[in-house]
């Protein structure tokens, strides 16, 4: 899934893209609840990012966005739950179309392959570039390229970690709402680490198409709003 500095760059676009006029108390609370479904930092994300049941061996899956609209559709007038609406929109589009675009998981023999316990190696598909899938998810490759980019992102999208507010009102049962301040503590830590130039080494993503990516999908998710 994205990390918390391209759900950020996300959610700035989308602000900058909304009709509505909002003040500085909605754009805080909008990004807290942005980051709300990552409140469980290495736990168990089932339940708060809203995954069905269905293909629990697959090496990921996407967010299913009428489980929390069924459950919280009615209250996207809040800024919260506007925000952790959008965090899952991102990742199901970045799962179920960004990944296929860039990368196949393969079996041995280098057929498609979902499920985790059957992958043998990732393709890239710009380059062909082979990984064994053991060294894929490394800092070396994956993980690695989120830190490398972070800091081209913080500094485009001017992104600044929003200040720690507990939102009283959530009231869901997936998350609660003073784990925020660890994730703030990680961000802070994320936004300082890292500097301009490092994107140039990055090795699985191209940070263009990447960045074109988190954009259609702002662009795209305030055009949702509207019909909504």
């Amino acid at each position: 899934m994205p990390g918390f500095i391209i759900h950020l760059a996300e959610a700035t676009i989308i602000m900058e893209h909304m009709e509505k006029k909002t003040d500085a108390v909605w754009r805080q609370e909008f990004m807290l609840g942005n980051l709300l479904p990552d409140t469980r930092l290495g736990k168990d994300k089932q339940s708060s990012h809203f995954w069905s049941s269905e293909h629990e061996d697959y090496i990921a899956r996407a967010p299913k966005l009428e489980y929390f609209l069924t459950k919280y559709g009615h209250r996207l007038n809040e800024p919260a739950i506007l925000g952790y609406y959008a965090h899952l929109y991102l990742d199901e589009h970045y799962v179920d179309e960004y990944w296929p675009q860039i990368m196949k998981f393969e079996d041995v023999e280098g057929h498609l392959e979902p499920r985790r316990a059957y992958i043998y190696q990732v393709e890239m598909r710009q380059d062909g570039k082979i990984i064994p899938f053991g060294e894929f998810f490394t800092t070396e490759n994956y993980y690695g390229d989120y830190t490398r980019s972070n800091q081209w992102f913080v500094e485009k999208y001017h992104i600044q970690p929003p200040e720690y507010k507990y939102l009283e009102n959530i009231h869901m049962d997936e998350v609660h709402a003073e784990d925020l301040k660890y994730v703030l503590e990680e961000l802070n830590h994320i936004c300082h680490k890292g500097k301009m130039g490092d994107e140039k080494e990055m090795s699985v993503f191209n940070l263009r198409e990447l960045d074109d990516f988190v954009q259609r999908t702002a662009e795209a998710f305030v055009g949702k709003l509207n019909l909504l």
